[in-house]
């Protein structure tokens, strides 16, 4: 118990110090001062054409009465102009009861103008969604599920301080490595305990992570793979922040990322397993334990394949959809930037996680024949 405390004490120093090595980067976007309200009512709703080079469109104009709930202006009604354009795919419509939030407009002198809606209060319920994730988890879980949620804040930090390095500049290759490692020691040792199979289990992890990471980084310097393929990356690239970003090497970071979770899943399984097997049959050779393992791992694999490639397609549903609707060619869909990256960052996924079962087995059958002293 002693060995765990000072290893996990090691760890939280390691993210701690990381904080203090890389520094914030410049805000290059002033936020306005938001102001929770509810809208207590809908006084009216305009329709006005609006005349534009590209003929004319119709604009909705919602005026609402919004109570103000922040502390210094709690109970204070103001009346908003919401807009609503036809021309936009995303817009903001407000009826009576909303939560929103609302920032002023202000002149020169800082003197408030009018409002306007910011956003719809989400915020609230994703805290109560987290409020039942937090709850259930240690009602269920017991003090393993404490340690999970203990091993998720650790994750989100160390997550954060590697956005935070790559924002300063830092290999987000570099940065991405030394985080998964940190990441798979903290949650395999505070989680399975410090013993053979949480050992075993980062071997096969780290390994799987790895060679997943190096082929997609080999993929794509062969395919010309630009990272560029979506508008997030392209809005990175063109940003009027100071570092010169490595896309390619942040693509690397994402793969990694992507892929950790569902390793080590498949790693401590196959390695708690073979524990398992040999308490209760010491007398299994290596090349035994290590079959069983593999037998283990193929069974997983199936639906931990599933996972990974599920998880890629669920996030590019939209985007699937809109080659269908258009009838683009195959051959063209393949050959796009933005497809082919997504297909590279899946399949570099899988074959990492089907090469960390034999990785996890091999270490982990030579692990546990040696502590028992065969």
């Amino acid at each position: 118990m002693k060995i765990k405390t000072i290893l996990l004490f090691i760890m939280i120093s390691i993210i701690l110090v990381g904080s203090v090595v890389v520094t914030s980067a410049e805000d290059t976007y002033e936020q306005p001062e938001l102001y929770k309200g509810k809208i207590i009512e809908l006084v009216s709703e305009q329709n006005n054409s609006i005349e534009t080079s590209g003929g004319n469109y119709n604009q909705r104009v919602q005026i609402a009465k919004v109570e103000l709930l922040n502390k210094g202006r709690k109970g204070e009604i103001i009346e908003i102009h919401n807009y609503i354009d036809e021309i936009m795919a995303y817009t903001i419509e407000i009826k009576e009861g909303d939560d929103v939030y609302i920032f002023f407009e202000k002149d020169s002198a800082g003197n408030e103008i009018k409002a306007h809606i910011h956003e719809f209060r989400r915020d609230k319920d994703i805290y109560f969604l987290i409020g039942i994730f937090v709850v259930l988890m240690i009602i269920l879980g017991g003090v393993q599920g404490v340690k999970s949620l203990i091993t998720l804040i650790l994750t989100i930090i160390g997550i954060y301080y590697m956005l935070i390095g790559i924002v300063n500049g830092g290999n987000p290759i570099f940065l991405s490595i030394v985080i998964s490692f940190i990441v798979t020691l903290v949650t395999m040792f505070l989680v399975a305990g410090f013993n053979l199979k949480a050992i075993s289990a980062i071997a096969g992890t780290f390994g799987g992570v790895i060679i997943a990471g190096v082929i997609a980084l080999f993929i794509s310097e062969s395919s010309k793979l630009t990272g560029l393929g979506n508008m997030e990356a392209q809005m990175l690239l063109y940003s009027n922040h100071p570092v010169d970003f490595n896309i390619s090497g942040i693509l690397f970071a994402s793969i990694l990322l992507g892929t950790l979770g569902a390793v080590m899943d498949v790693c401590m399984s196959i390695a708690s397993a073979i524990n398992e097997i040999t308490d209760a049959n010491p007398l299994l050779s290596t090349m035994e334990l290590f079959k069983s393992g593999m037998n283990i791992g193929r069974d997983v694999m199936g639906t931990m394949v599933n996972t990974l490639i599920l998880a890629y397609v669920g996030t590019s549903v939209f985007l699937i959809l809109i080659f269908m609707v258009n009838n683009i060619p195959y051959i063209d869909i393949l050959n796009m930037d933005l497809v082919a990256t997504e297909i590279v960052r899946a399949l570099a996924g899988t074959i990492g996680l089907i090469c960390a079962i034999p990785l996890t087995a091999i270490v982990a059958a030579v692990l546990e024949k040696k502590n028992m002293g065969y």
